[in-house]
């Protein structure tokens, strides 16, 4: 089984996307935090314009190889599809191009009841074969090195995990263990989303180094367990249906704008937060933010408002469905 065995790897829209500066984002290990830092404002544009990356997955994220194929530089690139991440553009997962260095084969990588969620922003993976160390993103899933042991897991200020790297550990407070769990209310969306503020906008984010909209959306109802598709335009045909003026907290507000033959289309995502304030990630070179959606361009785009979270019997979450086509 393929598993991703990077902390954060991106999904290429092709072999050919990733441009010189993209190279620390290619490695293995992979030098995230200096790619972004090498970026500039244009060549974070550029990712967008020229669509050049189609998402991010976190490490032991199963993936489905489809394809193999070598670049004009020699290098080894699988195309593949990332079963959590749903999309309309593959009933079998989110596809994209991933380097073959930043998979592994391990059996069992796949995240189960026995699984433990990163939910600090960040973590710190420790301990792992010749002392090396990752810094994980915020949602990262990992396996409980003693399955069942969950009582000796909660006692000490480390947590075992198994990877496809080897044995780590993570600090107990960075960790949800297995049977734990967030309500699910606009409360915790709210917390978890809060602790991202000032964080810069990254087109096809998905990990705590950086989100798009629909990333950060994505990964906040994860945590509480509701899985979205991965993109805004998926996104607003799931949930319940609700008039615009009857939002409540909890719920998500889509956007829209012409795209380039003039068709309305949805291209933004916000997480509302009630007393007309909402939680977003803005757009190319800005930064995640909670604001007022009253006398913003945001209001004049609102164009859905969709309900996962039952406003009657706090805590429980609508059964999932999906919007009828055309709605």
């Amino acid at each position: 089984m393929s598993c991703v065995g990077v902390a954060v790897a991106g999904l290429w829209t092709s072999p050919e996307a990733p441009r010189a500066i993209d190279s620390p984002a290619l490695a293995d290990p992979v030098l995230l935090e200096q790619w972004l830092a090498d970026l500039d404002d244009d060549t974070r544009l550029a990712l967008c314009q020229e669509k050049r990356l189609a998402t991010q997955v976190l490490l032991d994220t199963p993936v489905e190889v489809l394809e193999r194929q070598r670049d004009s530089q020699g290098n080894d690139w699988n195309r593949v599809v990332v079963p959590s991440q749903r999309s309309s553009l593959d009933e079998r997962g989110y596809p994209g191009w991933i380097p073959a260095t930043q998979l592994v084969e391990a059996e069992g990588c796949p995240a189960d009841a026995e699984s433990v969620v990163v939910m600090a922003p960040v973590a710190w993976l420790q301990g792992l074969p010749q002392e090396r160390s990752l810094k994980l993103s915020f949602l990262t899933r990992l396996k409980l090195a003693e399955p069942g042991d969950n009582a000796k897991a909660r006692e000490g200020s480390r947590v075992w995990v198994k990877t496809s790297l080897g044995r780590g550990w993570l600090p107990r407070d960075s960790v949800q263990l297995p049977g734990d769990a967030f309500p699910a209310t606009a409360a915790t969306l709210e917390m978890l989303g809060r602790r991202f503020d000032g964080l810069r906008y990254l087109w096809a984010g998905n990990s705590s180094f950086g989100y798009d909209c629909s990333g950060l959306v994505h990964s906040l109802f994860a945590a509480i367990d509701i899985a979205l598709p991965r993109d805004a335009h998926d996104q607003v045909k799931t949930g319940q249906p609700v008039e615009l003026d009857e939002r409540r907290s909890g719920d998500l507000l889509f956007f829209e704008k012409p795209n380039d033959q003039g068709r309305l289309v949805v291209d933004h995502v916000a997480l509302y937060l009630g007393e007309d304030r909402m939680l977003h990630s803005p757009t190319n070179n800005a930064r995640i933010e909670c604001r007022r959606l009253s006398g913003s361009r945001y209001e004049t785009e609102l164009c859905a408002v969709r309900r996962y979270l039952d406003p009657g019997d706090p805590g429980t979450v609508i059964p999932a469905g999906t919007v009828p086509a055309g709605t």
